[in-house]
């Protein structure tokens, strides 16, 4: 039982978390009421310049998500990131599973590295560039799960103002002691809410989105802790270090697809 469900769960994510890996909104939106006048949409774009502008930075991402089941119910899996970057090419998350598997996704400014240890599987493409160079083609190119992925992107502030329909604060809430504004947006086909410290540094304490064009409605979740501006890492740390015996497989996305022979084509005409 728990295998069918959790590979029904893979199956969603390919269609719905994937949506939170390319942005925190939406698709562009058609031109409306100009959201950037508003209070709310300043506190965001207060979080969204802050954050881009950090050199480094590291933080743990407590998550869940909801996975459509063919029966109709909504079951929640979840999963813990420890992510690290140094712009303007060092990138690493190390993820664990709400089943208990374990993997690391890496860029060291010359190839983007997957590690599965507890498949013991890896793979890696080449590139040199940028975190957002790399970004990008992780989640667009390889078409790679990569949840936020847009929260680490320098160009964050201009995804914000392209996407953002309208935004508003919802309340100031207290959470483990601190008090934070409690905003939400609504984009083109997504919805989202952050939290954030209504004094000091704009980092975001909570994210939620709402996918409301999906069936059910289904919500990613992160909660974010122990946030560091200055983890100063060695270079050694985003070089992982693959076992021998771990064996090396390509990219979904680098696998040539199967095409339909002409004839077969006539036929489905």
């Amino acid at each position: 039982m728990h295998r069918s469900v959790r590979a029904i769960a893979s199956r969603a994510l390919l269609l719905t978390a994937s949506i939170a890996a390319v942005s925190l909104a939406a698709d562009q939106a058609p031109e409306a009421d100009d959201p950037a006048a508003s209070p709310a949409m300043d506190q965001l774009m207060r979080m969204a310049r802050f954050v881009s502008q950090q050199e480094q930075l590291s933080v743990t991402q407590e998550s869940g998500y909801d996975s459509g089941q063919e029966s109709g119910q909504k079951i929640e899996f979840g999963e813990r990131r420890d992510l690290v970057l140094v712009r303007p090419d060092r990138f690493r998350v190390d993820i664990e599973r709400s089943d208990g598997e374990v993997s690391t996704v890496a860029f060291d400014g010359k190839a983007v590295t997957v590690f599965n240890s507890t498949q013991k599987m890896h793979a890696s493409a080449e590139l040199q560039g940028s975190i957002d160079a790399a970004i990008m083609h992780f989640v667009r190119d390889l078409e790679m799960r990569l949840p936020l992925a847009m929260l680490w992107v320098t160009s964050l502030p201009e995804e914000l103002e392209d996407r953002v329909r309208e935004a508003e604060i919802v309340e100031t809430a207290a959470l483990d002691g601190a008090l934070y504004l409690h905003l939400a947006a609504r984009g083109e086909t997504v919805d989202f809410q952050v939290w954030i410290p209504e004094t000091g540094d704009p980092l975001p304490r909570r994210i939620v989105l709402t996918y409301k064009q999906e069936e059910g409605q289904p919500q990613y979740w992160a909660n974010f802790s122990d946030w560091n501006l200055s983890p100063n890492p060695p270079a050694s740390h985003f070089a992982l270090d693959i076992p021998a015996g771990a064996s090396r497989i390509p990219f979904l996305a680098q696998v040539p697809r199967a095409t339909t022979p002409p004839e077969a084509k006539g036929e489905e005409q």
